[in-house]
């Protein structure tokens, strides 16, 4: 049931119900003052028969029957009769059968004390009470007209109020549903006026403001459009991450190095795409590690080798925010080129035996480092040859040889510095180049040598074991303060790694130091 009947219905019940009582009030009241106006009657006619025995008139059964007859017309009484106590003397009208059953209002004795007799007067019911049922039948009328206009004319407010609030309701749908121009028509001042002119601010308020998110999210879009057009051109691989390492982005050119087909739909782990994208099993355990741990350890780029011989390079910007939480930008590159360069780079410029620079590699390294020397910077060469080494290797064979070489490279690449180059010339003829030397450092990293060659266990071993004996002679030159040119320096230090053999081997010369140098280190 809607409100509007349930606003009619009570609205007609209650004033149904405020009729009832009033007219049961004013019934109330009506029989109370026909009773009293019968009660008067009964004493005046009691009156009028004690005033007639008191003023000495005959006081016989005819007076009083003429009285009763006076009396019955003038008030028309149901019945009058008088008893005698042995039956019934005189009467009027309808007497009844019995009077036991009849109201004591209506009914009325009065004592005839000389004749002895009773006076019986019932009263007509209807005579009596026809004031208050005319008047009950009124109200009730009244009521009824008025519960009835009443409620006429609430339903036709109601008719208008349901109408405007049904226009409210279906405008308030149609906003629900996207329709923001929707406006509900204000007329008046009343509360529902106010009620649509407090819709429509809200309306215009929804619309302005879905107008500025339309504005935003274009320009959003639009904005997400040229960075996505950005990321695209670029050959290198994008992608964005949140903190549990699932890919939200990733440019055509990621996709296109992953043999991705489509975007993915929905965030994916990234360790899920690059399995899918062919990780080797041998370097698995590494993709975990980086998964696991990239937001921690993300400084050095790593590089993972995939089935089809590709070489993918991993390089992460980690951001931390409130807003946002911890996030990363990945960066990959290709470099399976560079990875094959660098290979057949080491094929020709490596000694494939020790793994330092041969001797292409020795040349192509001495001139691009002289080629990019700055003024006033120095630049020391060094030449070594093993002494004994041709004993050992025709006593013990050329696999002790070979062991012996790799020995060499070794301690020669850990007398020196990051920054400096070793070569191995051939045979046992090995080459230093130092950057940014100075006679010091020149006689420190000669002394190391020596002091290594003369410590080493499988050297030791075989000194020991077999009586043979490798250390290494060594000459050393700088630039440019022996030679400017790569023959001046290699065509010095040459001569004097020779001054240092005929010296008794085993110790080093510098070129232009005259003063002795390092004696041979015994253990």
């Amino acid at each position: 049931m809607s409100f509007k009947w349930k606003w009619l219905l009570t609205t007609f019940v209650a004033q149904l119900m405020l009729g009832g009582i009033f007219t049961g009030i004013q019934y109330t009241h009506m029989a109370n003052v026909a009773e009293t106006e019968l009660q008067r009657t009964r004493e005046s006619f009691q009156a009028e028969l004690t005033q007639a025995h008191r003023s000495g008139s005959t006081y016989s059964m005819n007076a009083v029957s003429s009285m009763v007859r006076d009396f019955y017309t003038r008030y028309k009484p149901t019945a009058v009769w008088i008893d005698s106590g042995d039956g019934v003397l005189y009467t009027l009208g309808e007497v009844p059968k019995s009077t036991e059953q009849l109201p004591p209002p209506l009914l009325s004795t009065i004592a005839l004390p000389t004749l002895g007799h009773q006076l019986i007067i019932l009263f007509d019911q209807h005579e009596v009470y026809r004031s208050r049922d005319e008047m009950v039948f009124y109200l009730v009328g009244v009521f009824l007209l008025s519960a009835i206009a009443c409620s006429m004319i609430l339903y036709g407010l109601g008719n208008t109020l349901s109408a405007r609030l049904e226009d409210l309701r279906s405008k308030a749908m149609e906003l629900q549903s996207g329709n923001i121009q929707s406006r509900i028509e204000v007329r008046g001042r009343d509360e529902i006026s106010c009620l649509g002119a407090a819709f429509n601010s809200m309306a215009q308020a929804i619309e302005q403001q879905m107008k500025v998110m339309e504005e935003n999210h274009a320009n959003s879009v639009s904005e997400k459009n040229r960075l996505d057009m950005l990321l695209s051109s670029l050959g290198s691989g994008v992608a964005y991450l949140d903190e549990n390492f699932k890919v939200l982005y990733l440019n055509r050119a990621l996709a296109k190095m992953l043999k991705l087909t489509i975007q993915p739909a929905k965030p994916v782990r990234l360790e899920q795409v690059l399995l899918m994208a062919g990780v080797v099993k041998e370097q698995r355990m590494l993709l975990k590690d980086m998964v696991t741990d990239y937001f921690g350890n993300h400084e050095m780029p790593i590089e993972l080798n995939f089935n089809d011989g590709r070489v993918l390079q991993f390089r992460f910007a980690v951001y931390n925010d409130k807003s946002q939480g911890a996030h990363a930008v990945l960066i990959v590159e290709d470099v399976s080129i560079r990875k094959n360069v660098e290979d057949l780079r080491n094929e020709v410029e490596r000694d494939p035996l020790t793994g330092v620079l041969n001797r292409r590699g020795f040349d192509i390294t001495l001139q691009a480092r002289l080629s990019r020397l700055l003024p006033g910077e120095t630049l020391g060469m060094m030449f070594l040859d093993l002494d004994g080494f041709k004993a050992v290797n025709d006593t013990l064979g050329h696999k002790a040889g070979d062991q012996i070489l790799k020995t060499s490279a070794t301690l020669l690449k850990g007398a020196t510095r990051n920054v400096d180059y070793v070569a191995r010339l051939g045979g046992d003829e090995f080459a230093i180049i130092v950057a940014r030397c100075n006679i010091q450092l020149l006689k420190n990293i000669s002394e190391r040598i020596i002091e290594s060659f003369a410590c080493d266990k499988l050297l030791v071993r075989i000194r020991q074991n077999h009586g043979l004996t490798v250390s290494c002679s060594i000459g050393a030159a700088m630039h440019p303060l022996h030679g400017t040119s790569i023959q001046a320096l290699l065509e010095i230090s040459d001569e004097q790694m020779y001054q240092a053999k005929k010296s008794g081997k085993n110790c080093y010369r510098i070129a232009g130091v005259t003063e002795p140098q390092v004696k041979s280190v015994s253990v």
